[in-house]
């Protein structure tokens, strides 16, 4: 495969996934967590078994750690957001790295243009 050849397939890729980035429409930073927690009661159940179950959705924010506390109701709906927030920060990673590709073989392909220009002036 020739140089402009992978330049237009790894470009093919490129749109390809940010279509898939564009489709997204609602995404929340952050990780979903039940975590089991001591209500401080000295007389609570909790005190001498695993805890209260609590789920909460914790985010970075202004360099600071967040937690909220998550409603039953909500939580299939946190759980889709913040997947869909992992996965577009997964997919613009594969679009760093494909152009970080693309700029090698433009580099190849500029050399290969400078090389025949060359020989044609010669």
């Amino acid at each position: 495969m020739s140089t402009f050849d992978r330049i237009k397939e790894l470009e093919k890729q490129r749109t390809r996934i940010l279509k898939q980035i564009l489709s997204i429409g609602l995404m929340l930073p952050g990780a979903y967590k039940e975590v089991y927690c001591k209500c401080g009661k000295p007389n609570c159940w909790c005190h001498k078994k695993g805890g209260h179950l609590f789920r909460r959705i914790t985010w970075s924010e202004n360099g600071r750690s967040r937690t909220k506390a998550i409603p039953e109701e909500d939580i299939s709906w946190i759980k889709e957001l913040t997947g869909n927030y992992r996965e577009i920060q997964k997919k613009r990673r594969q679009i760093k790295e494909l152009e970080g590709i693309l700029k090698d073989l433009l580099g190849d392909h500029a050399r290969d243009v400078i090389e025949k220009s060359r020989q044609l002036r010669d």
